[in-house]
């Protein structure tokens, strides 16, 4: 393999692997904010096939700003 065929990965790729990661975090948590997520990714009103990275993404951003009061 050549070594031009190597590069930093796009700003793309990077925001991509940033909401994955989110995601991933949440394995961590708890029953309770599990729980709070749930509810708001069924407050969107949306089926789970029909949920974006955006709304995922918000969604455990607000129940990170309410855990952390």
């Amino acid at each position: 393999m050549s070594l031009d065929t190597l590069a930093a990965p796009s700003r793309f790729a990077v925001r991509i692997a940033h909401h994955f990661g989110e995601i991933a975090d949440t394995l961590d948590w708890d029953h309770s904010r599990w729980l709070a997520l749930d509810v708001r990714l069924q407050a969107t009103g949306k089926a789970p096939e029909a949920l974006t990275l955006a709304d995922v993404s918000a969604a455990i951003a607000a129940t990170v700003q309410e855990a952390a009061r």
